[in-house]
């Protein structure tokens, strides 16, 4: 046994040394090529443009001479032909009377809803319901920076919470309410004097005036439409448009004058999309109508759309995004991309303690990073799939080898 000592003590430096040189080997790749892993997300990137343009519309203002005006319709509110826009007024003080009138009139809606909720016991759930709908749409406009629906929203939640005032009232109170209530809106209607100013043609109605209705036209953009016109076009005085305008039709279009090389971007294309800075949430598709000749660099671009026009009424000069195109896909690190030694893209990943080769076809090609498509493999574990965790690293891999 003594003799067999130094033996085992040569074996066990030759062990310690081996199992040493390996943890160095193996430490030293670490630091020089560490073994890093990523996890693959469904992700889009999308090729923009920005633009500045106009808005423009077939637009005609309205004025009365009349010492007060009380209008009838709301924002983007559609108009039929010889339907009431505003009533004119000879005296000032006849706003008061008509301001106390709409009251009167909301008191009555509530009084009624009121009387119903005795013959319909659901009527204040259903009511409840719309209050929160009506809390949320707001939430939303405010969100989205839609003021002018947001008005509309808040007055119909204002009316909603006040109908549910007279919730704790009798039968015989409420109905005692209604009938003083009409009494007093019959008294204010006959003691008005109002002229009511009519729409001569159906459209889109709009309280704001900003002077290019008479500038910005479908006739100034079909004669020889430049670049330098664009710049050029001034609004004028809407100072005497105190009834507001109607927009006739549902075409619409957008003018920007663009570089020369955005133009090129936009060869051959018959639409685009179209995403306002503000104001307006939603992406717009868009016909391309036209690109005007070179001019110093740049040219003019004109879309077209016949949708949401009741959306755009207060959006004149508009800061815009152009999604030219859009690529979907998974999205990686560009350095995971590997190529078999088919020639076959792909990446390396995590497969329990092995490396799994996945092929894949590339769509975007980004700064550090790519969007791509798995390609379909007889075996499902050779799919490329959200969730997987890829090999990031220059060191060497194959499939199958082991790397935990």
């Amino acid at each position: 046994m003594k003799a067999a000592t130094p033996i085992f003590k040569i074996l066990s430096i030759v062990l310690l040394a081996a199992v040493v040189v390996y943890f160095v080997v193996q430490g030293y790749r670490y630091v020089t090529d560490p073994i890093s892993t990523t996890l693959v997300y469904a992700s889009a990137e999308e090729v923009t443009m920005e633009v500045n343009g106009y808005l423009v519309r077939d637009e005609e203002t309205f004025h009365s001479d009349a010492g007060t005006l009380s209008h009838a319709l709301s924002e983007g509110e559609r108009v039929g032909r010889n339907q009431t826009m505003a009533t004119a007024y000879p005296d000032s003080g006849a706003l008061t009377r008509v301001e106390r009138l709409e009251q009167l009139e909301l008191r009555l809606e509530q009084l009624s809803f009121s009387l119903i909720s005795y013959l319909d016991p659901d009527a204040a759930l259903k009511l409840d319901s719309s209050i929160n709908a009506d809390i949320l749409a707001l939430h939303q406009s405010v969100a989205g920076g839609e003021y002018s629906g947001a008005d509309e929203e808040l007055s119909s939640l204002k009316s909603a919470i006040l109908k549910r005032d007279y919730s704790s009232a009798s039968q015989e109170e409420i109905e005692s309410d209604i009938q003083a209530t009409e009494k007093e809106i019959a008294e204010l209607k006959s003691s008005l004097n109002g002229t009511a100013i009519t729409a001569p043609e159906g459209g889109i109605y709009s309280a704001a005036c900003d002077g290019y209705e008479t500038v910005l036209t479908p006739e100034f953009l079909q004669d020889d439409l430049t670049p330098g016109k664009l710049d050029s076009v001034k609004p004028v005085s809407s100072d005497s448009a105190n009834v507001g305008k109607l927009i006739y039709g549902d075409i619409w279009y957008y003018a920007a004058n663009i570089t020369d090389e955005q133009a090129q971007q936009l060869d051959g294309r018959s639409t685009v999309t179209l995403r306002f800075a503000k104001g307006l949430t939603m992406d717009l598709k868009m016909t391309v109508v036209s690109i005007s000749r070179s001019e110093n660099g740049h040219r003019t671009l004109l879309l077209k759309s016949d949708k949401y026009v009741a959306q755009t009424t207060l959006l004149r000069h508009q800061a815009a995004t152009l999604v030219l195109r859009t690529y979907e896909g998974l999205r990686l690190p560009s350095n995971a991309l590997r190529v078999s030694d088919e020639g076959v893209a792909g990446v390396y990943c995590v497969l329990g303690v092995r490396a799994k080769f996945k092929p894949v076809q590339v769509v975007y090609q980004g700064d550090g990073y790519a969007l791509v498509e798995a390609v379909s493999a007889e075996e499902d574990s050779s799919m490329l799939r959200r969730g997987d965790e890829v090999i990031v690293t220059t060191a060497e891999l194959y499939d199958g080898k082991v790397i935990g």
